[in-house]
């Protein structure tokens, strides 16, 4: 309530307001924002953890390809058994692939993108119809198995070296995981299955065939100069293309006598397609005539024991592990000569369909000088 002094009068200018004379409330400070920041900032790192162990762990059915290692194949191939060797002034390369072992992931797929040195490919191109990668690898196994003995017998055919025929069926590779591991063996002679004698690989394959999946097959082999008799049960083949057919994971090559021992070390290295570049070497070691003339040659392709020469993938990954190792020369199968050449600024390349073709091409390439 507001009082004045008893006597006195108050008037109040017009136009004034006793509210405006009074000073004005004293209010707080307006609180400080707050600050979001850093809810933000962990958010977006959430997000990115998130992200990069999604692009980490989440795989994706492809594959990379790239450059593989080049291999001196006089380092690999070992004859025994009393033969004279000779020497060469120069180098036969086999040349490889690098291929993932696995399914890649997110990340790697990106950066197999931006790499113009890699090649991203979906699984299907790199594993067969029907298998695992683990049983992908046991193929691959037996592909380079199949591949050393077709260089062998394809080379000594070009030296026109005897290798007689003899009944049974050659074990030249067994393949992990199925029936026949632990019960045969690379090298093993099959005389007979299931009592019935062996002539050949067809006629050993015809009776396991002939019965239904998960059948009791009995096998007798020469091992040692021993017989030895072993059972196993077939299981179906994996291939998609062999649907319901029993095998034992075994490959099979005709038997010969051989005048003496080659060994092959094919190391980890997979697939057929070194069989060109093993015949080349056993050639070369065995005749006094000097092959490579001091050239570095580079070589791919399939060979078959009437020394045929197949196409292989991956030539412009070959190309590359050439030129890293110093070749001056790249011999590929004919089929795949320009893709090579497309490859190569300074390699010089020739194509091949057979291995007698080969070793002409070289007679005549022991002419030139050595690229540099």
């Amino acid at each position: 309530m507001l009082s004045f002094p008893s006597g006195h009068s108050a008037r109040i200018p017009r136009g004034s307001s006793l509210l405006m004379d009074l000073p004005p409330p004293i209010l707080p400070p307006p609180p400080p924002p707050r600050r979001r920041w850093w809810r933000l900032s962990l958010v977006i790192i959430a997000i990115g953890v998130a992200l990069g162990l999604s692009l980490a762990y989440i795989t994706i059915p492809y594959y990379t390809l790239g450059p593989g290692p080049a291999k001196d194949v006089s380092q690999l191939v070992h004859i025994s058994g009393g033969e004279r060797t000779y020497a060469s002034s120069g180098t036969f390369f086999l040349t490889t692939v690098a291929v993932s072992t696995q399914p890649i992931s997110l990340f790697q797929g990106f950066v197999g993108w931006l790499d113009p040195s890699v090649s991203v490919v979906p699984r299907s191109a790199i594993v067969r119809p029907g298998l695992t990668d683990q049983q992908q690898d046991q193929y691959n196994v037996l592909d380079m198995q199949e591949s050393k003995y077709a260089a062998l017998l394809a080379a000594l055919e070009a030296l026109r070296i005897p290798t007689p025929p003899i009944p049974g069926a050659r074990v030249i590779g067994v393949a992990m995981g199925f029936p026949a591991e632990g019960k045969l063996k690379e090298g093993d002679l099959i005389v007979a299955v299931d009592g019935v004698t062996v002539k050949d690989a067809a006629s050993a394959v015809r009776p396991i065939v002939a019965k239904p999946v998960h059948s009791r097959v009995t096998v007798t082999v020469m091992r040692g100069g021993k017989r030895v008799t072993t059972q196993m049960r077939t299981v179906a083949s994996p291939l998609e293309s062999d649907k319901g057919r029993p095998v034992l994971g075994v490959r099979l090559a005709p038997a010969v006598l051989l005048p003496f021992d080659v060994t092959i070390d094919s190391e980890n290295i997979g697939g057929p397609s070194a069989g060109l570049a093993f015949a080349l070497t056993i050639t070369d070691e065995l005749t006094p005539e000097d092959l490579t003339r001091g050239h570095h040659i580079a070589v791919t392709g399939t060979i078959d024991p009437n020394g045929n020469v197949g196409p292989v993938g991956g030539v412009e990954f070959k190309i590359k592990a050439a030129e890293k190792e110093g070749a001056d020369t790249f011999l590929a199968p004919a089929s795949e000569v320009d893709e090579a050449r497309r490859a190569t600024s300074h390699l010089r390349v020739i194509g091949v369909q057979t291995l007698t073709e080969a070793i002409a091409d070289l007679r005549t390439l022991a002419l030139l000088a050595p690229a540099r």
